[in-house]
């Protein structure tokens, strides 16, 4: 890809906000990406962030009421989904853009066989038999790995383990060959040896497929793993981008530093760990200037006064920081 190429997704200034009796929400509130074709994206955060609220955006998945999206941009291949009305969003997802949810057991229906459930997705967006749609449906549980794919296909959710239900969903998200993948922490809910089973596989098929990721976690361990980028959110808003290497080894916000921080050490004798004391502000109760700064051990006066832009302080890294690059940096 050249230089130069259009992302395959782009978002610019994305602003989602829910109307509760505690006042208006901004769960997202500005949020600007960009997602290379064939790339893989790391949005990462605290719980409460926005992540998960910026995914259903993309995939316009927000209840309207009481959510609204009022601002911004969603670009996908050029066009501007928040321009697409429903029919045209329903012909989109699962075909060119699909979603793998956080809780397997939650996203699959149990009163469906899993076969069931992947051969509906491919019998709505192909012009295909059901013979033909079981046997695409057989050949996707086999390229993710789930053993004797033949029977299988015929059972309930509730008869596979967590590790085989995420690699059910996935093989649903990954039956029509979508351009753009979404993956909202797929590895929360399981063990750590079936969470690196799940990652290796999300990576070989995004070489497999030639797809975009974008992949929501908490976890760092995660992004080390798969991330090519890393936008790391806080309070609705991006704090700083960077490719993963960049981000490991030089990390720029204070935010981003103290997650850094927090991540255990095994080579370092340590009675406990650091940490990012207090915490995510109400998002109907967001502070003047800085978000970020009624937690910052680098807070000045004027974080309290200023919210800071995303700002380049290298080459394809930027940080919202009135303080960046900070060069000394011990939490």
């Amino acid at each position: 890809m050249s230089e130069t190429a259009a992302p395959l997704l782009e978002v610019r200034n994305l602003k989602t906000y829910f109307r509760s009796e505690e006042g208006l929400s901004r769960a997202v509130d500005g949020v600007d990406l960009a997602l290379p074709r064939g790339r893989t994206l790391c949005l990462v955060g605290e719980s409460g962030c926005g992540k998960s609220v910026t995914a259903l955006t993309i995939m316009g998945l927000v209840p309207q009421p009481p959510g609204q999206i009022a601002a911004g941009a969603i670009l996908f291949e050029g066009r501007n989904l928040l321009g697409f009305d429903r029919d045209q969003m329903n012909a989109l997802r699962g075909d060119r853009i699909a979603m793998i949810f956080q809780e397997p057991m939650t996203s699959l229906n149990p009163a469906f066989t899993i076969g069931d459930q992947i051969t509906e997705v491919i019998l709505r967006h192909r012009k295909v038999g059901p013979a033909e749609a079981r046997t695409r449906a057989i050949e996707m549980l086999r390229r993710v790995r789930i053993p004797a794919p033949e029977q299988r296909i015929d059972e309930y959710p509730h008869k596979l383990s967590g590790g085989m239900r995420q690699r059910a969903m996935i093989a649903m998200a990954l039956a029509l060959d979508p351009q753009l993948l979404i993956a909202d922490e797929p590895t929360t809910a399981l063990d750590v040896t079936i969470q690196a089973q799940i990652l290796e596989l999300l990576r070989e098929l995004r070489a497999e497929f030639g797809m975009s990721l974008l992949l929501i976690t908490h976890d760092l361990g995660v992004v080390a793993e798969v991330a090519d980028e890393v936008a790391v959110m806080y309070a609705g808003r991006v704090v700083e981008r960077a490719d993963v290497a960049t981000l490991f080894r030089r990390p720029g916000h204070p935010y981003t530093i103290g997650l850094m921080a927090s991540i255990p050490k095994l080579t370092v004798d340590q009675d406990e760990l650091p940490v990012v004391e207090g915490t995510v502000p109400n998002p109907t109760m967001q502070p003047e200037g800085c978000r970020f700064h009624p937690r910052c051990p680098f807070a000045i006066d004027a974080c309290r006064a200023t919210d800071p832009a995303l700002t380049a302080i290298a080459p394809g890294h930027e940080v919202a920081c009135l303080r960046a690059p900070l060069e000394q940096h011990v939490l």
